[in-house]
């Protein structure tokens, strides 16, 4: 554990002497290294132990962070939770929505709130094995974004099986985007994040375009095989047929776009 403590900083001095075309006005000397964004809505009973594995994580590798959840006017005390998590630590932060923006909203504002050089987006549920960050930051040397890939997802129902292929396959065939997946976890640089214009939040797409843009604008995009957490607590929405509706009908306006040569 401790010679885990020890290496984690070199790498996190490694890693900002390889961004030193970084804005100072975006990001100063003193921020933090990584911004972990946890988007909740109506995550009570799961908002306080992710917060406490992940405050755990930053102190094992000995990375400066902060976590930033965004309450995404959440009915129950989940809102309330955040505010005692930030009065109990410094390196949690809390940003309230007014409506609720569902989680490409909460991102949106995550890019806008970060205060790290790095944001990575964690949901509630985790969805990684909190141990998995040390893999991102190992492989952020070379990248721009660290895009992850977990193969496994034992909780998945038949029918979210069929959506994450065909989302998969669709991506693949239609953007020539050579990566096998687009909606788990990466890791992004925040400048880049702050250079692209993400339109299609109000869908899961955007998590695509965000990568389908990077690639466009020449910024590398580095795959690392991460191990998948099940959800133990709260309701997944990622299977949700609005949703899903939402995300086909932006990939293809998207498409669309660009084979007419509209601006994306």
């Amino acid at each position: 554990m401790l010679s885990e403590a020890k290496h984690l900083p070199a790498l996190q001095e490694t890693l900002r002497s390889a961004q030193g075309d970084n804005d100072p006005a975006t990001l100063s000397a003193s921020s933090p290294f990584l911004t972990i964004l946890v988007p909740a809505y109506n995550e009570e009973e799961g908002l306080t132990p992710c917060v406490k594995l992940l405050l755990s994580q930053l102190d094992t590798l000995g990375v400066t962070g902060e976590i930033l959840i965004v309450d995404d006017c959440s009915r129950d005390r989940t809102g309330a939770m955040a505010d005692e998590l930030a009065a109990r630590d410094s390196r949690v932060r809390v940003c309230h929505h007014a409506v609720n923006r569902n989680i490409g909203g909460g991102f949106l504002t995550g890019v806008e709130q970060a205060r790290g050089e790095w944001l990575i987006l964690i949901p509630v549920d985790l969805g990684l094995e909190p141990t998995e960050l040390r893999r991102y930051l190992e492989a952020a040397p070379s990248a721009d974004i660290v895009v992850g890939v977990s193969t496994e997802r034992g909780d998945y129902t038949w029918f979210r099986r069929v959506v994450s292929w065909v989302n998969i396959h669709l991506i693949q065939l239609l953007f020539r985007l050579p990566l096998r997946q687009f909606n788990f976890i990466s890791l992004y640089r925040v400048e880049v994040l702050r250079r692209i214009k993400i339109e299609y939040w109000r869908s899961a797409f955007f998590f695509a375009e965000i990568l389908i843009k990077a690639r466009a604008l020449g910024y590398r995009l580095v795959e690392v095989e991460v191990q998948y957490r099940p959800r133990a607590t709260g309701r997944a929405t990622g299977a949700n047929r609005k949703l899903i509706a939402r995300t086909v009908r932006d990939m293809l306006r998207f498409w669309w776009c660009g084979v007419t040569g509209q601006r994306m």
